[in-house]
């Protein structure tokens, strides 16, 4: 049975035109963040250069993950709205479903950080003349849209409604930068800035205090489990709610 959810999962691959209209949204996005670099920064010696890409890999693998958290969370909401869950559901079991979804949703959410990097390097070209590509930065990048991506799955499993999803889940990321420009110490423990961190992203570059900052591996621990009770707890309600 979970090898038939998966095998449909990976078919809606073809048309999955939430995962298009996301993609697109984050190679602009991406796209304008970089070109927001002065021209003059192109003149800067290399050293420099390569400093201003290295925080703005920081800044895009936020925007990344934010994106991919709503791709994820949408993944879901619009599928219920259409009655395509409901549907699939006389055929599957929930927990197939979901088992399902989740692998998929991942992989969706790596795609959209891809796109995402793809704007950005864009734009670096342009803005600097060509930085050089930090291949351990671009993993990590698509390992946090993956990540990102199962958090906004169970965030989207838990609201149910799509507009609503669309800003419970950009909040739940986007409330850190903000909470960490005002110099609260928490924001290092919240989903995005420990995700963030166990990637081995500068936080610092997106506004927390160094003396703030969490150790990697407490940081991996924190968003692993913030994504874990995510899922969980959307998966427990979903398997109780009615899809309909």
């Amino acid at each position: 049975m979970i090898r038939r959810a998966f095998h449909a999962q990976v078919q809606g691959f073809a048309g999955d035109l939430v995962l298009l209209g996301v993609a697109t949204a984050a190679f602009v996005m991406s796209l304008s963040l970089a070109l927001s670099i002065p021209s003059e920064a192109a003149a800067a010696p290399p050293g420099a250069r390569e400093s201003l890409a290295a925080l703005l890999s920081s800044a895009l693998a936020m925007n990344a993950a934010i994106l991919a958290a709503i791709y994820g969370s949408f993944r879901y909401t619009i599928d219920r709205r259409d009655g395509v869950i409901a549907q699939r559901l006389m055929l599957q079991s929930r927990w197939a479903l979901l088992l399902a979804r989740a692998p998929t949703t991942a992989v969706g959410g790596a795609v959209v950080a891809l796109v995402s990097l793809l704007g950005g390097r864009l734009a670096l070209a342009l803005a600097l003349g060509g930085v050089p590509v930090d291949v351990g930065a671009v993993a990590r990048t698509l390992g946090i849209g993956a990540v990102a991506a199962l958090w906004g799955l169970g965030v989207g499993l838990l609201v149910r409604f799509h507009l609503v999803a669309l800003f419970v889940t950009a909040m739940s990321l986007g409330v850190a930068p903000v909470l960490a420009a005002l110099g609260v110490a928490a924001a290092a423990a919240s989903p995005l800035l420990a995700l963030l961190a166990a990637f081995g992203f500068d936080v610092t570059g997106v506004g927390l205090l160094p003396e703030h900052r969490l150790d990697p591996a407490v940081s991996a621990l924190v968003a692993v489990g913030w994504v874990l009770a995510a899922v969980g707890a959307g998966g427990a309600a979903f398997v109780r709610r009615d899809v309909t």
